[in-house]
């Protein structure tokens, strides 16, 4: 993603990657609820620290920039993670043995 004319790369979202988000404060849970506060932990993890984080997006927000590009790389990364779409197989195998059989 590129903010302020410098090019960030989003870390692949993995345990350690979601557990360095939640000693943050952010919970993919609570994305709708803390938006500025996600993103901000998201680009921390890009970049190295919410301080930083947070001065780059302020910047990028006063210069007419938005989160579109940002949102969307969060976006992809869950969606690429290979521990995301595990946890998304189990949840989806634990539904299907649960709901009862209809046959």
């Amino acid at each position: 993603m590129k903010i302020n004319g410098k090019t960030y790369k989003m870390p692949e979202l993995s345990f350690n990657t979601m557990c360095q988000l939640e000693d943050m404060g952010i919970s993919l849970a609570d994305f709708e609820k803390k938006p500025m506060a996600a993103i901000r932990g998201f680009l921390a993890l890009a970049i190295g620290d919410t301080e930083t984080a947070g001065r780059e997006l302020e910047a990028h927000i006063i210069s007419g920039g938005d989160f579109t590009e940002i949102v969307e790389e969060i976006t992809k990364a869950v969606q690429e993670s290979g521990f995301f779409r595990a946890l998304s197989a189990k949840q989806t195998q634990q539904r299907n043995e649960s709901e009862p059989d209809t046959k």
